[in-house]
């Protein structure tokens, strides 16, 4: 048998959490019945116990609402990470968002009447950020957890001035920084994208032409060609790399690229952790820290009264995950995820566009 738990909180003090009319289905446990609202309690009050000074009207300090597009734990700990990473920033530089509060609202219990009481709103996935965007057209939206290439946000990206949109997705040039600080030898690169996907063919050009790197390129016309488009490019490449395009890359053809690369013994590098988890040599993606830092640094420059860098961001922080055992099945050295980061870094300049 299954509830809902409904978790409400009043300001207390400035830059104080609020989880506001947050539902979250919970299984009924009869030998320990408090167990998950305990534990999103101690959460809270934790918070609120490391906040100093007396009790302050809400209306004192510019509000925060962050807006949750599932009840999925990611979402929630992207948005503690955000609450925590920002309040402590504005205190350690002393600026005035300090005293900004939060409230986390699922976008199920959100009234959109109420809106007007917040100087940004924050969404987390692609519901909560299409929801907003058309209904709340006087306040900043920053929307992150969104992947670029859905079509549905990228119908909403002309709709509304006032939002931004902060992509999952890596700059092309952050893979291709991955496949130099792995090793030298990989110098002929292929990858399979959409004939219509001109975008992403010229970010890696450039990022390619900028790391000495050699693109081989196979643009398809439709889904039935990946295959035939990778086979193509086995017997000329040295490793063979991914983007997020749910297109190429989804359920229904990882398990077939990754045995058809492993098989020709070329390493290959993904876009996400799972993708490395499934079988891929290595990736470099958006953490939830990651995520959530970019969304701080965004709040502390609209707080800051400075313009929102852009409209639309790539990932600015990223994380490196290695496959040590599929390094060991190709005969390929270990790598340190730490190294293979700072050694990134060094060929990293301005690439988040």
């Amino acid at each position: 048998m299954t509830g809902t738990e409904t978790h409400s909180a009043q300001h207390l003090y400035p830059g104080s959490v609020c989880l506001c009319a947050f539902k979250r289905p919970v299984k009924e446990n009869h030998n320990k019945p408090l167990s998950g609202t305990l534990s999103i309690l101690a959460l809270l009050f934790s918070l609120l116990s490391l906040l100093p000074g007396s009790a302050l009207s809400q209306n004192d300090y510019n509000n925060i609402l962050i807006l949750l597009s599932d009840n999925k734990d990611v979402y929630l700990d992207v948005a503690t990470t955000i609450t925590n990473t920002t309040i402590k920033y504005c205190r350690n530089h002393e600026l005035s968002c300090q005293n900004n509060n939060y409230d986390i609202v699922h976008i199920s219990s959100y009234d959109q009447q109420i809106h007007k009481n917040y100087k940004a709103i924050i969404t987390l996935g692609t519901h909560a950020a299409i929801v907003s965007g058309k209904n709340i057209r006087d306040i900043t939206i920053i929307s992150a957890l969104i992947p670029k290439n859905n079509v549905m946000i990228q119908e909403t990206l002309t709709t509304n001035p006032k939002q931004h949109f902060l992509y999952l997705d890596q700059p092309a040039g952050h893979s291709l920084a991955l496949i130099k600080a792995l090793s030298s030898r990989f110098e002929d690169i292929g990858i399979v994208v959409d004939s219509k996907d001109q975008a992403t063919v010229e970010s890696l050009q450039n990022a390619a032409m900028r790391l000495k790197l050699n693109l081989l390129i196979e643009q398809i016309f439709s889904n039935d060609q990946v295959g035939t488009a990778i086979n193509n490019l086995l017997e000329r490449i040295d490793i063979f790399l991914t983007t997020p395009d749910t297109n190429i890359h989804n359920k229904s053809t990882v398990s077939n690229i990754l045995l058809s690369t492993y098989r020709k013994r070329i390493p290959l590098i993904g876009f996400s952790s799972a993708y490395v988890k499934a079988g891929a040599l290595a990736a470099v993606y958006s953490s939830p820290e990651d995520i959530a830092y970019q969304v701080r640094d965004n709040i502390i420059a609209h707080f800051s009264s400075e313009e929102i860098p852009l409209e639309q961001q790539m990932g600015k922080y990223f994380s490196v995950l290695f496959n040590t055992d599929v390094a060991r099945s190709l005969g390929f050295p270990i790598k340190s995820e730490s190294k293979l980061k700072s050694r990134m870094m060094d060929y990293i300049q301005h690439d988040f566009d």
